[in-house]
C-alpha cells in the first residue's frame, strides 16, 4: 500500500483502488468537498484509475454536492466504494438508497436494478424501496413501543392499587 500527502488529505493505494481521506475532518465544506473532487479528478482522468473509494470515518456531515459528484463519475463506468461511514452518515437518504453494504464497513453505489429507465421511473423505484424499508423498521419499532406502553399501564395500574 503507498500513501502520499497532499495538503490534510490522504491517497492510498490498494492494488486497483484508491481511496482517499481527509485526516479527522468531521465536517465538509465547500472547500473540503473541491479538495476531493480535485484529488480524484486527477486519479481516474491522469493515473487512470477505475475504482475510487472514500474513507468517512471521521465524518459526521457532507455537503449534498457529494453524492452528485460520486454519481457522475459512476455513471462514467467507475467503481465507487464508501469506508467506515458513521451512523448519522450511513442513514442519510441518498446513501440508504444507493449504497449497498458488502462486508467489514464497506459499501458500494450501485443502481443496476434502475439502469436504462427513465429518471421519473428511477424516481418511483427508489421511493418504493426506501418506503418499504421504512415500513419494515416501523413495524419492529411498533412492537418496542407497545411492549413500552403495555409496561407503563402495568406500572401505573399497580400504583393506582398501591394509593387505594
Amino acid at each position: 500500500m503507498v500513501s502520499q500527502k497532499k495538503q490534510r488529505l490522504t491517497v492510498c493505494i490498494e492494488e486497483d483502488l484508491a481511496i482517499v481521506s481527509l485526516d479527522r475532518m468531521e465536517i465538509w465544506d465547500g472547500a473540503d468537498l473541491a479538495l476531493i473532487r480535485e484529488t480524484l479528478t486527477s486519479l481516474i482522468e491522469q493515473d487512470g484509475y477505475r475504482a475510487i473509494g472514500i474513507n468517512l470515518s471521521a465524518v459526521k456531515y457532507i455537503p449534498s454536492g457529494f453524492f452528485g459528484m460520486l454519481f457522475e463519475w459512476y455513471e462514467q463506468g467507475l467503481k465507487v466504494c464508501l469506508y467506515d461511514p458513521q451512523v448519522n452518515v450511513a442513514q442519510m437518504l441518498w446513501f440508504r438508497m444507493f449504497f449497498i453494504s458488502e462486508d467489514h464497513g464497506s459499501y458500494i453505489l450501485n443502481d443496476h436494478e434502475m439502469r436504462g429507465n427513465s429518471p421519473s421511473e428511477q424516481v418511483a423505484y427508489r421511493r418504493r424501496e426506501f418506503m418499504s424499508q421504512d415500513e419494515s423498521n416501523d413495524d419492529d419499532d411498533d412492537d418496542d413501543v407497545e411492549v413500552e406502553v403495555e409496561v407503563h399501564r402495568k406500572s401505573a395500574h399497580y400504583a393506582v392499587r398501591g394509593q387505594v
